[in-house]
């Protein structure tokens, strides 16, 4: 009888450590905002002389003259590859995916326009003032 009980109280002890510690985890799930690691500084473009900026509020493009933006920016991670999701000024969405090399370089994937099935890719390097 005391086994009974014994192996009672640990069967349903275990069950209860598992309804309750269940998680469920989703890689597709897509987060608010940039990653961290991407919002310190600026990211120099290795091909021409622009840079890149990212934070919670949007996604930068800075040239020469001027500065170009998107809005309502949000991500997912996959590996060492950032996908980056953010409107634009006529409300649609462009897909940006970043893929970490080190700590201060990434290579980026972008789409040249809006309406181009094509993907342009260059290396970003981290900043911390524009020159």
């Amino acid at each position: 009888m005391k086994k009974v009980i014994l192996w009672s109280t640990i069967v349903l002890g275990m069950l209860g450590i598992l309804a309750t510690s269940t998680t469920t985890a989703n890689a597709a799930t897509w987060h608010k905002g940039v990653p961290t690691i991407l919002k310190a500084g600026f990211w120099k473009d290795e091909d021409s002389k622009d840079y890149w900026g990212f934070d919670n509020h949007g996604v930068y493009y800075i040239d020469i003259k001027n500065v170009y933006s998107t809005n309502h920016p949000m991500y997912r991670k996959s590996g060492k590859s950032y996908t980056i999701k953010s409107m634009m000024k006529d409300h649609k969405y462009t897909y940006s995916t970043l893929t970490r090399i080190n700590h201060n370089k990434f290579r980026f994937y972008y789409p040249h326009d809006l309406t181009d099935h094509d993907l342009y890719y260059t290396y970003l390097n981290r900043v911390y003032s524009l020159k």
